[in-house]
């Protein structure tokens, strides 16, 4: 999806080069996952011209949202304030992007519990291995 977004539109040759220089798989590899894209509504298919070209359907930060979203409700919430703090210490930030995370926190700082629960299971918070990490 990294390729047709950043191109806007790509033939599945310029697909397969671009993937090959960053991931070592197989064309049939590259080819497969077009296909399950496709299969997805992922990506369209123009086929009004001679070579075959993929055209993004869903919007990249449509999809970044819901996958991150989706990935964070599958984290212990115990846990999740570690993990941003991990990934805004490695992940490339802009002063802006880090202007407005600290806007953010200081709001969210006046009602912040002091540790967040977990919610994994029914049970005690104790029972949680990520409150005792």
């Amino acid at each position: 999806m990294r390729i047709i977004w950043t191109k806007k539109r790509a033939t599945g040759r310029e697909i397969v080069e671009e993937a090959q220089l960053s991931h070592d798989w197989s064309a049939s590899t590259i080819k497969t996952l077009i296909r399950r894209l496709t299969d997805k509504d992922m990506i369209a298919v123009d086929k009004s011209e001679k070579v075959f070209t993929y055209i993004p359907v869903v919007a990249e930060n449509e999809a970044t949202d819901y996958n991150a979203n989706r990935f964070f409700d599958s984290v212990c919430d115990a846990y999740k304030g570690t993990l941003l703090t991990a990934l805004i210490k490695e992940e490339p930030l802009s002063k802006t992007d880090i202007q407005n995370i600290r806007a953010i926190l200081d709001e969210r700082e006046a009602s912040a519990p002091d540790q967040v629960a977990c919610h994994c299971l029914h049970e005690d918070d104790d029972s949680c291995a990520m409150v005792h990490h």
